[in-house]
């Protein structure tokens, strides 16, 4: 039944959606002082336009805010009400934001006090204005000393100079020296400066010129300094009285434009690297700036290019269009308004694109694209600095390669890795290596210690002796020793490992390898009974050729699977270049010959299943067994395809059957399930077991492609009957499955849905 918010929940829903809405900063907590909804303009004043503040607390949020605000939110938490014109907010990075507020408690249905509402207001930018116009008259006054500006005048009539302090401080002279006109020509040792000072000073009195001179000067003490000197001339009665001006020490703005021109100058040396490739565009995005890096990477000349072409000519339509999506994501939070222009909005983008040579090649790149925006906002273009990656990626796709077949081998061989830091006492593990102590990744804290309590009580003294043993005398030699799961499962493992030091010869580090060798030490016991098998199977087939040429296309099918995986098994192999991985692989083929053997065994109880009894080889199976020796056969196609097996036989986990029947009969259906699995999704398979009215009842399910049972279900047992395209297929499994089952007075039935899976249920 569809659950409705009550009315309260409703209007604290509206009273969220305005809040976030309202064109002012507003924010809404709870008692906990947690946000539950905040306006946008409240996250544009404080800068959290890229953070999601909902739940989390005011004081996580702004770890700035002091005691005294925490206490004055209390008391409005007891219905107090604040309100502040102005107020200093002394930001954590440093900065100040002045602003104003009002806080008050907000009430529920009930009329108890739920939170609080902050209403405030950002007046950093008035504040300022203010405190700038405070500031002014007293700069003024000081604009002189502070500007370096000082005042001079030049007497025509008398002949006479007058200087105020600054002048005589910007020429380093005492205050007791007299200026003269002839005198401070002294100042300016070459002969092209006086020579502008001597024609500006005569076309102010002849012409009325103002004067408007830069001019380097030498003190009196021998510095060299820069100086604007501006003149303007006082005419009296038609005749020139006087010459009022004034001279600003310029040095430091004269060393400004050289930095600046050498910036200039290592902005353009930049620019032209041929090995990073600079392009800008206008505001049409018409490229406008083509460097030769560019021309280097893309093989365009920038005749070519500027004026004539955007970039769209060298990148991937695709990635463009995602771009422009994550643009508008980023800026405008949702990608419906089709009319938004991200162009306007202060882009700075870091990401991977695929460019497009000029021959058509492409190759990767990592660009930072910059919007130029005016005063105003307003776009005028964008700038994009890119560099060949090629390399990297490829480093960093042999790298990822390598660690994907590390991961592949380590599963094949049942292999995991560890780290130790003595120091610290932290220890790393593979993923693998969690598998094999049965643990899941990430669900303890590791340590040594860890480890040791997985060790088998009979072998832990051992264990502790080797290790100790091992970093004292920094011993490689392998241990080989037995750990106990959680679930009472005991395993055969071999470790090694190397130690690493630091420059005082001090062990701070262990690394090694961890096998789980379980299966090994059977495999071997399983290799020589395999030997002596094949033999007297061997001589019992020699007699029965006769009844083995009726049997030809199951033969076939049987065969098809423990040869699969043995390819599977050689593929891996082949790819492996270490003889000690190849060497562990190679120990794989025991569990295929094992299965080689139960194969020829099947195709002789097949026989019997026509001309014998069935009946007469009856043993307890033990269905858990069953399972695990047939995701050993199949182990190469589970691995390869994916595949995740699951089982549940708490209900009945043992029945007595004919064990090669049963073996059979688990084989083809679950390699069945692999082999038509969908190439939508990783197979999955989970057989179970149940008593139904007294019976016991057999479940194969899975996720595979289905069979069209309104169109294949008569012909679904039948021999030579296939119903998908599959190379491999060959319509036999099915047929011996239904014929071993019926001998044994059981049946077999299907439920599927074509691109759903499909289910067989075997009646025994």
């Amino acid at each position: 039944m569809t659950q409705y918010p009550n009315k309260s929940e409703l209007q604290e829903r509206h009273h969220q959606i305005f809040i976030e809405q309202a064109p002012t900063a507003i924010a809404m907590l709870d008692k906990n002082m947690v946000y539950l909804a905040v306006s946008k303009c409240w996250l544009k004043d404080y800068k959290l336009d890229r953070q999601d503040v909902v739940g989390r607390c005011h004081y996580d949020v702004f770890p700035e805010i002091g005691d005294d605000w925490k206490k004055d939110h209390q008391e409005c938490l007891k219905g107090a009400v604040n309100i502040c014109d102005e107020a200093p907010f002394y930001r954590a990075d440093g900065t100040i934001q002045w602003i104003y507020w009002d806080v008050r408690p907000w009430y529920n249905q009930k009329g108890d006090i739920g939170g609080l509402l902050m209403h405030t207001g950002d007046i950093t930018e008035q504040k300022e204005k203010e405190l700038k116009e405070e500031k002014y008259n007293n700069i003024l006054s000081d604009t002189s000393e502070i500007a370096r500006i000082g005042t001079w005048e030049i007497d025509l009539l008398k002949d006479e100079v007058y200087w105020s302090s600054m002048i005589y401080e910007i020429h380093e002279v005492s205050s007791d020296y007299i200026p003269t006109i002839d005198s401070g020509f002294l100042f300016f040792e070459d002969l092209e400066s006086r020579n502008q000072i001597s024609k500006s000073l005569n076309n102010a009195i002849e012409k009325g010129k103002p004067i408007n001179l830069d001019l380097q000067l030498k003190t009196g003490k021998g510095n060299y300094r820069w100086v604007k000197i501006i003149g303007k001339v006082e005419v009296v009665n038609e005749i020139p009285s006087k010459i009022l001006g004034i001279t600003q020490d310029i040095t430091s703005i004269k060393e400004s434009e050289t930095k600046l021109k050498k910036a200039h100058t290592e902005l353009e040396a930049i620019f032209n690297s041929k090995s990073i490739a600079v392009v800008t565009t206008d505001k049409d995005g018409v490229i406008n700036r083509f460097n030769s890096g560019a021309e280097q990477l893309l093989g365009y000349s920038p005749e070519e290019m500027i004026g004539k072409h955007k970039p769209e000519i060298y990148l991937l339509e695709d990635e463009l269009a995602q771009f422009r999506k994550d643009m508008i994501a980023e800026f405008k939070k949702s990608v419906a308004d089709k009319n938004f222009n991200y162009r306007n909005e202060n882009v700075n983008d870091t990401r991977q694109w695929m460019y497009r040579r000029k021959n058509g090649s492409t190759f990767p790149v990592l660009s930072t694209i910059t919007a130029i925006n005016n005063n105003q906002g307003i776009n005028e273009g964008f700038i994009a600095v890119a560099t060949d990656i090629s390399k990297i990626k490829e480093v960093k796709d042999e790298l990822r390669r390598k660690n994907d077949l590390l991961n592949y081998a380590e599963q094949i061989t049942l292999m995991g890795n560890w780290q130790w830091n003595l120091v610290t006492n932290t220890v790393v593990w593979s993923s693998n290596l969690y598998g094999i102590f049965g643990i899941e990744e990430g669900s303890v804290e590791l340590q040594y210690d860890t480890y040791l309590d997985f060790v088998h009580p009979e072998d832990k003294d051992q264990v502790i002796e080797h290790v100790e043993k091992f970093i004292s005398n920094r011993n490689k030699k392998g241990l080989v020793h037995r750990i106990v799961l959680k679930d009472g499962t005991i395993k055969t493992i071999k470790i090694i490992g190397e130690v690493f030091t630091n420059v005082k010869g001090e062990i701070t580090e262990i690394i090694g390898a961890c096998q789980d060798i379980t299966e090994a030490k059977k495999a071997e016991e399983k290799l020589i009974a395999t030997k002596e098998e094949l033999e007297v199977y061997t001589q019992k087939l020699s007699s029965q050729n006769q009844q083995l040429a009726d049997f030809t296309h199951i033969t076939s099918h049987n065969l098809r699977a423990p040869v699969a995986n043995l390819n599977s098994l050689l593929e891996i192999y082949s790819y492996s270049d270490d003889e000690e991985e190849r060497a562990d692989i190679f120990d794989k083929f025991s569990s295929v010959i094992d299965h080689l053997t139960s194969t020829l065994n099947t195709l002789i109880e097949a026989l019997k299943t026509k001309v014998g009894d069935a009946n007469e080889n009856l043993e307890e199976c033990d269905l858990n067994n069953l399972l695990e020796k047939t995701t050993q056969i199949l182990s190469g196609e589970i691995l390869k395809s994916g595949a995740v097996l699951t089982s549940d036989f708490t209900n009945i986990s043992n029945i007595t059957y004919n064990r090669i029947y049963l073996e059979s009969i688990f084989l083809n259906l679950i390699g069945n399930a692999i082999k038509y699995r969908s190439e939508n999704r990783s197979p999955e398979i989970n057989i179970t077991s149940e008593i139904i009215n007294g019976k016991i009842n057999l479940k194969f399910q899975d996720n595979g492609l289905g069979i069209d049972l309104k169109k294949h279900g008569r012909k679904l047992f039948g021999l030579n009957k296939i119903f998908h395209r599959h190379p491999d297929a060959k319509g036999v499994g099915l047929f011996l499955t239904k014929t071993q089952i019926e001998a044994m007075g059981g049946t077999i039935t299907a439920v599927s849905e074509v691109n759903v899976g499909t289910t067989f249920i075997i009646n025994f």
